[in-house]
């Protein structure tokens, strides 16, 4: 329990240590253009990004990973930066820029100020990764290596809240820095030296912005600490440590819900969404083996000789106790004596449970168990373990069914399948995005 708090606590400080890291690149970026010559800067730009990149591949690594959104979009917006700075030391190598502009507007001393570039492209950056953070990719090669937020637990939810409230943050800095670097250049700059306001406006007003941002989250993530501590930590340790069960029903092609409290007064726990009505907490165990899953489940819902199937395991070094999924398969008369004895649970094909997930009526690790269970499934039926298509049908769907879950004699512990789905023979650059997946990034298939 006490190492726990201690990673967690370290998880916590990392956090705002990304934000230092990643957006202090690009601002030690700035400030080294003060006396560093412009042919030198793009490289110093690609060394960052190097840095940024081995940082990443390292967290991927880690037994207590955490959120590097923030490092991972600082790397493409230096790489970007230092493309863009390059290709104009080339042109101005080549005399392009003075066969094209006037002479004597011309400064070849400086040729760029990098805060007029680099700000831009960090408020494009940063400002289409915010808006598109559930669709970036490299968010879902984070959920499929260490889980969804709902699985991970406290952590995991601020990790994600997190990441995403420094991309903001990053947008807006540099579209400050943007409007008022350029709108400074287009009025008051005079291309011959810089001057005193020069040198305020293009690099100590972008690193005094730069401070305060680090101080703010610095104090916003000692109150996160604080609130961890008081609330969750200490919940936990008046719980102990625990590990959860979680068991799907199944019959037919359906699978069963037990519905929210509509009286939350009357609750111990009030759930407001639906979930799987066979979930429990008991001591801390590594692991459970199918004999011991039988009993629990046998305990729990009253039914003896269930079918009960291993589905997959959540033991990330962040979730805030580990967790078994099953699956649990049940005769007719054993799915009429369990609605008989719980009336307050309903069976649901899978349309109806795909309307849940997308309104977000059902809890969210039943929607990550639901959504793995998919995924998975049709990845294997519909590709080999490499991801080659097993039929000779681009983009071929097969069918899924719930009631054939049962014949299906697949892994869902594999993260590779989940890779597979997302990168496959009919996803663009196929063969391109596995040799940059396994020997670079070195995930994947």
């Amino acid at each position: 329990m006490k190492q726990r708090r201690i990673d967690n606590g370290r998880g916590i400080y990392r956090l705002w240590l990304n934000w230092l890291l990643g957006s202090g690149t690009i601002t030690l970026l700035v400030i080294l253009s003060l006396w560093l010559r412009p042919i030198y800067l793009p490289f110093v730009a690609f060394g960052f990004q190097f840095i940024l990149f081995m940082r990443i591949r390292a967290n991927r690594r880690s037994r207590l990973p955490i959120c590097y959104i923030l490092p991972f979009v600082v790397s493409r917006i230096l790489f970007w930066s230092g493309t863009v700075m390059l290709v104009i030391n080339i042109l101005y190598t080549d005399h392009f820029v003075e066969s094209v502009f006037d002479i004597t507007t011309i400064n070849r001393d400086i040729p760029f100020i990098v805060l007029l570039i680099i700000a831009p492209i960090t408020m494009i950056v940063s400002g289409w990764n915010y808006i598109h953070r559930h669709d970036n990719g490299f968010c879902h090669d984070c959920k499929i290596q260490h889980g969804t937020p709902a699985e991970r637990g406290f952590l995991g939810i601020i990790y994600t809240q997190i990441g995403h409230y420094q991309l903001g943050m990053l947008f807006c800095l540099s579209t400050a820095c943007t409007v008022i670097g350029w709108a400074y250049y287009a009025v008051l700059y005079v291309n011959e030296s810089l001057s005193d306001p020069d040198r305020f406006i293009f690099f100590w007003l972008p690193t005094l912005l730069w401070l305060a941002c680090a101080i703010y989250l610095g104090l916003r993530y000692l109150g996160i600490w604080g609130y961890y501590c008081q609330n969750v930590e200490g919940s936990m340790q008046r719980q102990g440590s625990s590990t959860q069960l979680r068991y799907i029903l199944i019959w037919d092609n359906y699978i069963c819900l037990r519905n929210p409290e509509t009286d939350i007064d009357r609750a111990i726990i009030p759930s407001t969404k639906f979930d799987t009505p066979i979930t429990a907490f008991i001591h801390k165990i590594e692991s459970l083996n199918k004999f011991d899953a039988d009993i629990f489940f046998a305990n729990m819902s009253g039914i003896k000789h269930a079918d009960v199937r291993f589905m997959y395991s959540t033991t990330n070094g962040n979730v805030d106790c580990n967790i078994f999924h099953f699956l649990c398969f049940l005769t007719d008369n054993q799915k009429d004596s369990f609605t008989t004895e719980n009336p307050d649970c309903r069976w649901y094909n899978m349309n109806e449970i795909a309307d849940m997930i997308n309104s977000k009526r059902l809890n969210p690790l039943m929607s990550s168990e639901i959504v793995r269970l998919h995924t998975i499934a049709m990845a294997w039926k519909t590709y080999t373990a490499d991801g080659r298509r097993r039929y000779k049908i681009k983009h071929y769907k097969p069918t899924f069914h719930i009631r054939d879950i049962h014949k299906w004699d697949v892994d869902y512990n594999n993260i590779n399948w989940l890779y597979v789905a997302a990168y496959n023979q009919d996803t663009p650059f196929y063969c391109l995005r596995r040799f940059y997946r396994k020997y670079i990034n070195g995930i994947g298939c």
